[in-house]
């Protein structure tokens, strides 16, 4: 995701909100001599209040000490983007400073960030007009001597055609690949060319600016909206309708939770947040089981592709991830807590010990985890990783325990919750239940799948349903026993056995998915109202566990098939 606006022009930022529903960042630019906008005023009150979660502000003159103070009072989670000396290169009848003082106004405001309480919520870096650096192809002034966490450009287009989007960023992906940071785009404007008569060239060329710009990593663009690029000015009508649909189908990309985490999740707080709606230190608070990264969080697998950054570890390094890359975070940290059992204590660490355990024992419930990171004593972070990439972490894994699971895996929707389920079992705090049946031996419930073929086929044929069914034709054997049963419930019998073979996929950790086995059912032939759970149930009983014995192993026959028969009749 790229996070797509607007710069208000002279515009109230309230008229721009309405009329860009899913705004998800907002460009304010500040003259030379003017104060910050207070978070609370006609300015930045109604961005707060719609809930925008990116607020780029670009400004000339004012203090770093008085930023630091005004950035120290933004909302939090809001991410925040700071650019001083708004474009430098226009000299100083607009406000810029000279030359020498830009860059050491530049490092003075990185310096004066640095400690902030905020800074993982603010990236800073300054804003560039590309038509300058185009003008004087070579001159690198301007360019950054203490490295930025991003670039920014204004980019308009210019001339008697729309140019293409590898022409008009070719300056801003050069710097940002020697600088080694991402490149957004502050201003983008181009005015409605001759023979564009209905705006529908314009509002094309802002499609293939945004595709390029995301398909680069880049962090945001917003549209200027002054003068000819004003979409909401009169002639402008499909142009502004584009870039509506661009900001709407944009935010739709913003990194999710999937469900599967969300069930694992639910699962840890239910058995270990003891004390739920009160903050209690040796229980585990919702606040402590992340899945999504904050707005700031660029780059890793708490982040989905909208915020994936160029070459990130997440993505590049295994084909699974690859892959699976969607909007889903595939993460989730996991904070302290403290429970006893049976007079026995555990905790994080006994927990994450336990799970790197299974994961290098390659338990089937782990094969979908990438890497953990954690601490055993709360000063030494040490990793687990399935590719063997790295060792170590930063050191907020002191107090987390991270877990990354493998892209396709959580694209695909496999349930991750079996693993924890099955270590508040071993410590006493559910009881081992039959879901535990499942984890264990879906190997089991392959091995019958492709059992059943030969157990539908048996030699003596004393059933002609049967004989037809192991033999894949329609037509019933007049000279056999249950010659006379209608054709359609040899269809049944072959529909079932199908069914039967899926049932491997169709189990998870909570049993059978309704849903899922509710539409093979519906989908089984019949002539009218027909019971299909009592033919699924017969089906059964006409495989006895002495039967399922001769294709699997005889120690698990009589489990396997009083599981399926419970499975199926509920």
């Amino acid at each position: 995701m790229t996070w797509l606006g607007w710069c208000p022009g002279a515009r109230a930022t309230k008229v721009m909100l309405d009329a860009y529903q899913g705004t998800t960042v907002a460009r304010i630019f500040v003259e030379a001599g003017k104060p910050l906008p207070a978070w609370d005023g006609p300015v930045l009150g109604p961005v707060v209040a719609a809930g925008v979660p990116v607020v780029w502000l670009s400004y000339k003159t004012n203090p770093p000490s008085d930023v630091a103070a005004w950035a120290g009072l933004k909302p939090p989670g809001m991410l925040l983007m700071l650019s001083e000396d708004h474009e430098p290169e226009q000299g100083p009848e607009t406000g810029d400073p000279p030359l020498d003082d830009y860059h050491t106004q530049q490092a003075a405001l990185m310096d004066v960030f640095e400690g902030h309480p905020l800074r993982d919520e603010i990236l800073i870096g300054p804003i560039y007009t590309r038509y300058w650096w185009q003008k004087w192809a070579g001159d690198r002034r301007w360019m950054p001597k203490v490295r930025p966490d991003f670039v920014g450009w204004d980019i308009y287009n210019d001339g008697k055609t729309y140019r293409g989007a590898d022409d008009l960023l070719s300056i801003p992906r050069a710097v940002a690949a020697e600088l080694g940071v991402p490149y957004a785009v502050a201003e983008l404007g181009a005015v409605q060319i001759a023979g564009d008569a209905d705006g529908s060239g314009r509002s094309a060329w802002m499609r293939a600016m945004v595709d390029a710009v995301r398909a680069d990593g880049g962090l945001a663009v917003a549209w200027f909206h002054k003068g000819g690029c004003d979409l909401m000015a009169s002639g402008s009508e499909t142009a502004m309708a584009a870039w509506q649909t661009l900001i709407v189908e944009e935010a739709a990309m913003a990194t999710t939770a999937p469900q599967t985490l969300l069930d694992a999740r639910r699962l840890l707080l239910t058995y270990l947040d003891i004390n739920p709606g009160k903050v209690v230190d040796a229980d585990l608070e919702p606040a402590e089981v992340g899945i999504v990264g904050d707005p700031a969080h660029r780059g890793g697998y708490h982040c989905g592709a909208d915020r994936v950054v160029g070459n990130d570890y997440s993505v590049v390094e295994s084909s699974r991830d690859r892959t699976g890359l969607s909007s889903f975070a595939c993460a989730l940290d996991i904070g302290q807590f403290e429970v006893t059992v049976g007079g026995r204590r555990y905790d994080l660490p006994h927990l994450s010990a336990w799970l790197v355990s299974q994961c290098a024992q390659g338990t089937a419930d782990t094969r979908d985890v990438r890497e953990v990171i954690y601490s055993l004593d709360g000063r030494t972070v040490v990793r687990w990783d399935r590719l063997g990439k790295r060792r170590t972490g930063d050191d907020s894994h002191r107090w987390h325990t991270h877990i990354s699971y493998h892209r396709d895996a959580i694209k695909a929707g496999a349930d991750q919750s079996a693993v924890f389920r099955r270590y508040l079992t071993e410590i006493g705090i559910l009881e081992d239940d039959m879901a535990n049946f499942t984890d264990k031996h879906a190997a089991v419930l392959d091995q019958l799948a492709a059992a059943l073929p030969t157990l539908l086929s048996q030699t003596a044929y004393t059933d002609a349903r049967m004989e037809a069914a192991a033999n894949g034709r329609p037509v019933v054997r007049a000279d056999l026993k249950g010659g006379g049963q209608p054709m359609w419930l040899v269809a049944q019998v072959q529909a079932v056995s199908t069914l039967l073979g899926k049932l491997p996929a169709l189990i998870g950790a909570e049993g059978v998915n309704p849903t899922e086995l509710a539409a093979a059912l519906a989908a089984l032939p019949k002539p009218g109202d027909v019971d299909e759970q009592a033919i699924v149930a017969g089906v059964l009983a006409g495989l006895p566990p002495e039967k399922i014995a001769a294709a699997i192993p005889a120690q698990l026959a009589q489990d396997v098939a009083d599981e399926l028969s419970r499975r199926l009749a509920t």
